[in-house]
């Protein structure tokens, strides 16, 4: 097993490892760009609720992250991605790749890797911004629904 850390550096979340790659996200979490070795992505949900999510390069849709259907780099079987609260869990062929998202919004993104992955930067920071993009989303609902109940 490898650990891997995601943490937020002058406005861009940095994947500690070997190779640099970085996640540039807007306020919202609507949509980011990942930048690795091997290229440029725009990241972005699938659908209004942000269930699936899509690393999107010039040569296609590389990383698919859906409940229902998700996809990625390299040789093997059908890939499950299973979100949660404090993280999730991308699984192919026995291969494990689980990230736990902070308690605390700045904190460090915790990954662990088991396994062989192609692309595996751009995997880690798909499925990183898939989960805080979802909890940006359920946090702005409450923001809303505190606001317009208090007015």
């Amino acid at each position: 097993m490898t650990a891997l850390t995601v943490r937020k550096q002058d406005g861009v979340f940095v994947l500690d490892s070997a190779a640099h790659a970085s996640l540039r996200t807007g306020w919202t979490w609507r949509c980011g760009e990942i930048r690795t070795g091997t290229g440029r992505w725009t990241v972005e949900p699938t659908g209004r609720r942000r269930i699936g999510f899509t690393a999107r390069g010039e040569h296609g849709v590389p990383v698919r992250l859906d409940p229902g259907w998700s996809h990625v780099p390299g040789p093997g079987g059908v890939a499950r991605w299973m979100p949660g609260h404090g993280g999730g869990e991308l699984v192919r062929d026995g291969h494990r790749l689980a990230v736990r998202l902070p308690g605390r919004f700045g904190g460090p993104i915790r990954v662990e890797v088991t396994g062989d992955w192609a692309e595996l930067e751009l995997v880690v920071l798909t499925a990183c911004f898939a989960l805080m993009s979802r909890r940006r989303r359920r946090t702005l609902i409450m923001m809303a629904a505190v606001s317009g109940g208090s007015g």
